[in-house]
């Protein structure tokens, strides 16, 4: 098994940012966070930069948006699904990866959003 910790070590986080197992990458859940923490400005700039995060996850392992599988999305409001939506299509090409979504009272950090991938090599 071969994971990717370099995220979570910076942020003294109790996880793995990714555990490779065969032929399978789990992504743990990601929140809009950059440098400077949680990104400002709600559900469109953390969602685009879950998924600037993601990319440099999947750089990581030499893989693109095609090999997401599945997503696992949560989300504070679901009045904001729509807007959602609109950002989280504009990565995939079809088909899409099966997806579970959630409305959720609360996230780590006072997220919008937070979303776990599974990639397939």
């Amino acid at each position: 098994m071969k994971f990717k910790t370099e995220n979570s070590e910076k942020n003294n986080t109790p996880y793995s940012d990714a555990v490779e197992f065969n032929e399978f990458i789990q992504f743990s859940g990601m929140l809009g966070l950059d440098e400077n923490g949680l990104v400002e400005g709600g559900i469109v700039p953390e969602t685009e930069q879950i998924f600037k995060n993601l990319k440099a996850n999947l750089d990581y392992y030499n893989l693109d948006f095609s090999n997401i599988v599945k997503s696992l999305v949560m989300i504070k409001n679901m009045d904001d699904f729509p807007k959602f939506n609109e950002i989280y299509v504009s990565y995939f090409n079809e088909p899409l990866p099966v997806r579970s979504s959630f409305g959720v009272t609360d996230l780590a950090m006072g997220g919008c959003v937070e979303i776990e991938f599974l990639a397939h090599k």
